[in-house]
C-alpha cells in the first residue's frame, strides 16, 4: 500500500516538475511571433449565476478564456489558484526528503500575476441538444459547418479586470452574445476559434450555443486587450522587465519603425537611460542573402485593416465581383474571400510611377492543403487585366504581361501555415517579383506596358479551414538611390529597416537595405552617419522613446558586427513624431512618417 501511494506521489511530482519547467521556460524564452512586452494575468473563478449554467460549465468557460488569452501572444497566463494549490502540494513533497536532493522544484520560484480576470455567467440559454463532449484545451481541425437550425442560444457574462496588488477594479463589463445558427468560423487560426469546447461544454459542439460562447469569448479578449493599461505590459522576455511593477509606463503604438521622443538638440536625442539591448540585434538573415527587395519611399496606398469592422466589406476597397468580408483571425483583421472575385484598392487614377513597389500579405493553411489562387493584377483605364503575378497550389508562381507568360517558377516546398507576402518591385529597367524572401521573376521593362492601377483577384477552395484571405497591402513610389540622396540632401530616408510591433530585433526582410548602407560605409571610410528613428503620432512619448533608442542601437550594432564599421562613425537617435514628413491624419501619411533616416555627420 505504501509503495502504491509513494508511486502515485512520484508521478504527481513528475507532473509538477513538468508544469513548473514550463513556467520557468516561459520566463526565459522569447516568443518568436509576438516580441512586444507582455502582461502577467490569471483567470479566477467564473461563477454560475444562471439556472442552466452549472459550475462545470462555468469552469470550462474559464479554461477556454485562459487558452484564448495565451493564443493572443500578449499575455503570460499563469495557473489558477486551484492549480497552484496542487502544485504547492507537490513542491512540499519535493522538499519532504523522498525526492533526490537538489532535483526537485523549490519554493519561491513561481511567477506572480499582476492582473486577475474573474466574473460570472448571468444568462445561459442553450436551446440546443448535445452532440457529445470533447476533451478541452486542444485545437480541433474543424469547427462544424453551416447550421440550418432556427434555435437561438444566448449567453451573458459579467467580467471584472482587477489589479491584484491594489484590489482596484480596472474594468467591469457585461458581455452578451447570441446565435441562431452555426456560422463558418476560423478553425485552427483565430485566438478563440482554435480552442475546442471542453468538458461540460462539449455537448454544445456544432450547436448555436457554441457560436454564442465563442462570440462572447472573442468580445472578452477584445475588452481585455483594449482595457489593460500599458504599464502592465512590463515583461520583456529574457528575464528582463521594462520597469518595476506599478511605475506607470506609458503606452506605445504597435508596428512603428521608430520610437517617439521630444525633439532634442543634443547628440543623444531620444536616448534612454535603460541599458541598450543585449540579445540578438537581428533575425537570422541566411535565407535573405539573395533577397534584393527594397520598399518604395513614398507610400501611395496603405491598408492594414486597423479601422475595419468584422463582417463588413473593406471600406478602402472597391468591389469588382465575388464575396468579400472582414474576418478576424489570430487577433487581427483579414479580408476573407468566399467566392471567386476581385477587389480594387481606392488609389489615385493615372499612370503608375516609373519606379514602385507593391506588397501584399496572404494566408496559407499549410502544406496539407492546396492553397487558393492569389493574383496581383495590373489593369488599364477600364480596369481590364493587362498583366498578373499569380501564386497557386501552395508553391507555384507565374508572371504574365500583355498576354505572354514571362516567368514560371515553383518554390522548393509548399508554404507553411501562416502569413506570407507577395511583392513586386518595378525599376527603370526591370520588374522583379517575390514570394517571401524568394525572387520568382526578373524580367526587363516591357515596351508598351502602361498600367494605371491594380486589382486583387482571389479564388478560394471550399474545403474546411483552407481560408482565402489577404491582410496588409502597401503600394509605394520608388525613390533615388542612397548615394544620390546623400549627395543631394545629406540624408537618406528609408522604409526598408523593419521590426515586429514593439520589438527591437531587426527583421530578415531588412537585409538588402542594411547591405546597401553597409556598402556605402565601406566605400567611403570617412563617412559618419546618425541613425535616426521616426514614427507617426500614435502612442505615448515615454515608451516609444525607449523603443526608438533600442531600435537605433540595434541598427548601429548590426552594421558594426556585420560590416566592421568603427563605432565612432555611427550614432543612434530617436526623434519620434517631432519631425513628420507627411500628415498623421491618414494611413498613408502615418506609413510615410514611420521611417529611419541616416543623416550625414
Amino acid at each position: 500500500m505504501r509503495h502504491s501511494v509513494l508511486a502515485t506521489r512520484v508521478l504527481l511530482f513528475a507532473l509538477a516538475v513538468f508544469l513548473l519547467s514550463g513556467v520557468v521556460a516561459a520566463g526565459v524564452e522569447e516568443n518568436l511571433t509576438y516580441q512586444g512586452n507582455k502582461a502577467r494575468i490569471t483567470v479566477g473563478k467564473i461563477k454560475p449565476k444562471a439556472s442552466k449554467c452549472s459550475s462545470e460549465i462555468a469552469a470550462a468557460i474559464g479554461e477556454m478564456l485562459s487558452t484564448s488569452l495565451t493564443n493572443t501572444g500578449k499575455f503570460i497566463v499563469l495557473a489558477s489558484q486551484e492549480e497552484v494549490a496542487e502544485l504547492a502540494e507537490e513542491i512540499d513533497f519535493a522538499q519532504s526528503g523522498y525526492v533526490e536532493a537538489g532535483k526537485g522544484p523549490e519554493k519561491g520560484l513561481m511567477e506572480g500575476a499582476d492582473l486577475l480576470i474573474t466574473g460570472s455567467v448571468t444568462a445561459f440559454e442553450p436551446d440546443a441538444g448535445g452532440k457529445g463532449g470533447i476533451l478541452g484545451g486542444f485545437k480541433k481541425k474543424t469547427l462544424g459547418g453551416i447550421g440550418a437550425s432556427s434555435k437561438e442560444a444566448k449567453i451573458i457574462m459579467d467580467i471584472k479586470l482587477i489589479d491584484i496588488r491594489t484590489r482596484r477594479i480596472l474594468k467591469a463589463k457585461s458581455i452578451e452574445a447570441k446565435s441562431k445558427k452555426w456560422k463558418v468560423g476560423m478553425a485552427g487560426g483565430s485566438v478563440v476559434g482554435d480552442v475546442v469546447l471542453g468538458g461540460a461544454l462539449g455537448m454544445y459542439s456544432n450547436e448555436p450555443m457554441e457560436k454564442a460562447i465563442r462570440t462572447a469569448l472573442a468580445k472578452m479578449i477584445e475588452v481585455v486587450s483594449e482595457e489593460v493599461p500599458e504599464e502592465y505590459y512590463r515583461y520583456q522576455g529574457g528575464g528582463r522587465y521594462s520597469q518595476e511593477y506599478g511605475s506607470g509606463r506609458q503606452g506605445g503604438a504597435a508596428g512603428e519603425t521608430g520610437g517617439t521622443a521630444t525633439a532634442q538638440s543634443s547628440a543623444t536625442a531620444g536616448a534612454s537611460s535603460t541599458p541598450a539591448p543585449t540579445g540578438p540585434v537581428a533575425e537570422d538573415m541566411t535565407l535573405y542573402t539573395k533577397y534584393d527587395f527594397v520598399p518604395g519611399n513614398k507610400v501611395i496606398f496603405y491598408d492594414d485593416l486597423s479601422d475595419e469592422e468584422e463582417g463588413e466589406f473593406p471600406y478602402r476597397w472597391n468591389l469588382g465581383k465575388g464575396v468579400f468580408e472582414i474576418a478576424r483571425m489570430g487577433g487581427e483583421f483579414w479580408i476573407l474571400c468566399t467566392d471567386d472575385g476581385y477587389i480594387l484598392p481606392k488609389t489615385p487614377t493615372g499612370p503608375l510611377p516609373e519606379m514602385y513597389t507593391l506588397e501584399m500579405e496572404f494566408y496559407s493553411a499549410g502544406p496539407n492543403f492546396t492553397i487558393p489562387y492569389y493574383y496581383i493584377q495590373w489593369v488599364d483605364a477600364s480596369a481590364n487585366k493587362i498583366g498578373q503575378l499569380e501564386f497557386y497550389s501552395g508553391k507555384s508562381t507565374a508572371l504574365q504581361i500583355m498576354g505572354k507568360q514571362l516567368a514560371n517558377k515553383k518554390l522548393a516546398e509548399r508554404l507553411s501555415k501562416g502569413t506570407h507576402t507577395m511583392r513586386i518591385m518595378a525599376t527603370k529597367r526591370s520588374i522583379k517579383c517575390y514570394v517571401d524572401q524568394i525572387r520568382v521573376a526578373n524580367v526587363p521593362k516591357i515596351e508598351g506596358f502602361s498600367p494605371v492601377g491594380f486589382k486583387v483577384r482571389l479564388r478560394p477552395y471550399k474545403d474546411e479551414g483552407n481560408y482565402c484571405m489577404i491582410k496588409s497591402y502597401r503600394f509605394a513610389e520608388g525613390g533615388k538611390s542612397m548615394r544620390d540622396q546623400l549627395d543631394e540632401t545629406g540624408r537618406i530616408v528609408t522604409h526598408g529597416i523593419l521590426f515586429d510591433p514593439d520589438s527591437y530585433v531587426i527583421k530578415g526582410e531588412s537585409f538588402k537595405t542594411l547591405k546597401n548602407i553597409g556598402q556605402l560605409l565601406e566605400e567611403d571610410p570617412s563617412l559618419r552617419l546618425s541613425i535616426e528613428g521616426h514614427t507617426d503620432s500614435d502612442g505615448s512619448e515615454a515608451h516609444n522613446s525607449e523603443l526608438s533608442h533600442n531600435r537605433s542601437k540595434a541598427v548601429v550594432n548590426y552594421l558594426i558586427q556585420k560590416y566592421g564599421v568603427e563605432a565612432g562613425r555611427l550614432e543612434a537617435r530617436g526623434w519620434g513624431e517631432s519631425k513628420p514628413i507627411d500628415t498623421n491624419d491618414s494611413p498613408e501619411g502615418k506609413a510615410n512618417n514611420r521611417r529611419v533616416e541616416l543623416v550625414k555627420l
